[in-house]
């Protein structure tokens, strides 16, 4: 195989929270624990921050890596992850075997979760997604406005088929899904190769889209998560 690479997206422009990729929680700036988790990595040959900002660059590179110059045309709201990832793969070059995407917002993956995701790559599979068992029970709002249920019958939740949400904290994707311009990364039903999914517990699964959410996991982080 050839080698693998991490990439860390993080722009500048964060709305819900100003500025989160580098606000400090507990005594670091958010993206610090992705690049720590990074470096940690037994199966990471590298990896890089992915932005347009001069001051998440210059804080990146104090912490020891490796930045990727993102134009800022692929910096804005609607940028899809995909697009970065391409880019960065195309900056890269052709030596690449597979990107693994660490979003900043999701502190509590560790350089365990990394390497047990990367050790599912196989011949066979394309994609390797970080997911969380979904326990609840999901609803749909139909185009009238009235409530359609999205499970068959109200079950006890040990004996409900296992459902999965992606948890946006890890992405392992083989370099042909950039290729074949698969702006799903490798999920779509015309993607060549199969998917699989890697579970990570409820509490590493917490992503920050909300200052609420911010607080809850700087409280997991002061009490050692």
């Amino acid at each position: 195989m050839g080698q693998i690479v991490g990439i860390i997206p993080a722009r500048g422009g964060s709305k819900g929270i100003p500025r989160k990729n580098i606000k400090f929680i507990n005594g670091m700036p958010l993206i610090k624990y992705s690049i720590k988790a990074a470096q940690e990595s037994r199966k990471l040959d590298s990896f890089y921050i992915s932005t347009e900002d001069q001051e998440i660059k210059e804080i990146a590179i104090s912490f020891g890596a490796s930045v990727i110059d993102r134009p800022f045309e692929l910096a804005g709201d609607n940028t899809s992850t995909f697009a970065v990832l391409q880019h960065a793969w195309q900056v890269l070059g052709s030596e690449i075997e597979a990107i693994v995407c660490l979003q900043p917002t999701s502190p509590l993956r560790s350089a365990t979760h990394i390497d047990d995701a990367i050790s599912l790559l196989t011949p066979e599979i394309n994609t390797v997604i970080g997911v969380c068992r979904d326990k609840r029970y999901c609803w749909e709002i139909k185009s009238d406005e009235t409530a359609l249920a999205l499970f068959d019958e109200r079950k006890p939740r040990q004996m409900m088929k296992p459902r999965y949400a992606e948890n946006g904290s890890i992405y392992v994707c083989r370099t042909n899904v950039f290729e074949n311009n698969d702006d799903k990364l490798g999920m779509g039903i015309s993607s060549t190769g199969k998917r699989k999914l890697f579970e990570m517990s409820e509490e590493h699964s917490i992503e920050i889209d909300s200052m609420f959410d911010f607080k809850y996991i700087e409280l997991l982080l002061k009490e050692g998560l």
